[in-house]
Formats: C-alpha cells, sequence, structure tokens
C-alpha cells in the first residue's frame, strides 16, 4: 500500500503465480487467456469458473489452465483479476512496471461488459444464473 498497489499478487510453493489477495489472476497475452489451475493453490471460486464459461463460450477465446511464471506477467498484453467482490478488475502495474498499454485492454472490458449485462439478466442465455430481488414498498408492507 505504502508503495501505490492495490494488492498483491501471491506465488505458491513453486514460485508461480498462484492469486491475489482476494481474486483470481488472468493474463492475456496473443489473444490466449492463461490463469492458474486449482491444483496451484488457488480458490476454487463461483466467479472465476464463470469467467472461464464467458471467455470460452462468448467471447470465443483459447483459455489456459496452467502454472505461471512471475516473469510472464511482465510480458502480458493485459491482465485482470476476479473474484466475487472484485468482480473484474484490469491490473495495470506490477512491480512498478506498466502491463501492457496501462489501461484496461480490450479483453478485460469486453468480459466487464459481459458479465455486467449478465449479472443484470441482460442476456436470456444466462438469466436462469439470476435470481430475482424484488424491494418491499410501503403498500405490499400494508
Amino acid at each position: 500500500m505504502r508503495s501505490g498497489f492495490d494488492d498483491a499478487l501471491l506465488q505458491n510453493a513453486d514460485g508461480h503465480i498462484a492469486e491475489a489477495s482476494i481474486a483470481n489472476i488472468f493474463l492475456v497475452r496473443n489473444e490466449v487467456v492463461t490463469t492458474p489451475p486449482v491444483t496451484e493453490n488457488i480458490l476454487e471460486g463461483i466467479t472465476r469458473r464463470s469467467v472461464l464459461t464467458f471467455l470460452r463460450n462468448e467471447l470465443k477465446l483459447d483459455v489456459e489452465e496452467r502454472p505461471i511464471d512471475r516473469s510472464e506477467i511482465y510480458i502480458a498484453d493485459e491482465a485482470f483479476l476476479c473474484g466475487t467482490a472484485t468482480e473484474i478488475a484490469a491490473i495495470k502495474r506490477v512491480d512498478f512496471r506498466t502491463i501492457g498499454s496501462g489501461k484496461v485492454g480490450p479483453v478485460t472490458a469486453s468480459l466487464q461488459t459481459l458479465m455486467g449485462k449478465i449479472f443484470r439478466g441482460q442476456v436470456s442465455k444466462y438469466q436462469d444464473w439470476c435470481a430475482p430481488v424484488y424491494s418491499v414498498t410501503a403498500a405490499e408492507d400494508r
């Protein structure tokens, strides 16, 4: 935090990037998305599983689940984190090095837009993933 960063990337016992403090990590390079497999001591979350589905089925991207060496993040075209509270957050810098353009990349932006629509019930294919939540009005309260 004192160095100006919002989060930390964690490495596993083998020195591979595992995840961030409360989110899973994804790298994009040459239109291939890479993320650590669950065997790399990562949290196997619902949001991660959803992101894998959306990347493959909706954005039609190749996705590799494999160990990620620390040096790979420096040469990524873009990188992002995903998690329940995080949703999709672009990684712009690591170790004071700019990732890609230093801005939200096209894959990250597309995924943010798509997930926003899906989570708001605007994509019919995924409407069964959503549960309606209704507020109680004063009239209904009587």
